[in-house]
């Protein structure tokens, strides 16, 4: 006879069924390994990174400069045709969207009603041809400045390392020195074309600015 019949035969109630409790699944947790960023830091990886942008901020220091220098040419254009015959540099179309634009402020400023404002047009002009200059030196020192970045970056690696391979203790200042190198070689390039250029451009400006002004408030004190 079976058991379970026996027990039940003799009226004590069958076992209670047996359970096992199940062992939950561990699934290890692989946590982020910084060693795996050891070979982009101190290697080829973030020295290409730095470079590159360096030449990035190179290239919007060049766009820069070199759009506030066609401003400034086409408004020592603008105001040398008008103090030779205002009349042929008002009827010449416009060469491009500055020069409609410094057409535009200028009639502004010969018909305003308002000398205060129109003193005030003028000044801006003035302001805006001075800033070339100061903004040239900005982009120039700020490419030194990020290549030397780099190289410290480099040196503070070197520094926080406490192995004895020497590889990994001089391999990073080494590579980073790169970044100097480029910071250099982007500020001489910038400033090579454009100093000369600029510093005639702003010195021609600020005198045809001077007599059409002059000129203007001339013919203001006239009226």
């Amino acid at each position: 006879m079976p058991k379970w019949a026996a027990r039940l035969g003799s009226g004590r109630p069958p076992p209670a069924p047996r359970v096992t409790a199940r062992q939950p699944e561990v699934t290890a947790h692989r946590g982020y390994d910084g060693r795996a960023m050891e070979p982009f830091v101190q290697g080829w990886g973030l020295t290409i990174l730095l470079c590159a942008f360096i030449m990035l901020v190179f290239l919007a220091g060049w766009w820069h400069v070199h759009r506030e220098l066609a401003w400034v040419r086409a408004l020592t254009d603008y105001l040398g045709e008008g103090l030779v015959d205002e009349a042929a540099a008002d009827a010449r179309p416009p060469s491009s969207l500055e020069v409609h634009a410094i057409r535009d402020e200028s009639h502004a400023i010969l018909e305003a009603s308002d000398p205060a404002w129109a003193q005030k047009q003028v000044r801006s002009w003035q302001m805006r041809a001075l800033r070339l200059e100061p903004a040239l030196a900005f982009w120039t020192d700020l490419l030194r400045q990020l290549g030397l970045l780099g190289t410290v970056l480099g040196l503070g690696l070197s520094l926080a390392y406490t192995g004895s391979d020497l590889t990994k203790l001089l391999g990073p200042l080494a590579l980073k020195v790169w970044t100097t190198v480029a910071g250099l070689a982007f500020s001489i390039l910038l400033s090579a074309s454009f100093s000369m250029r600029l510093t005639a451009w702003v010195d021609a400006c600020e005198k045809n600015l001077e007599a059409w002004d002059a000129r203007r408030r001339a013919r203001r004190g006239q009226a």
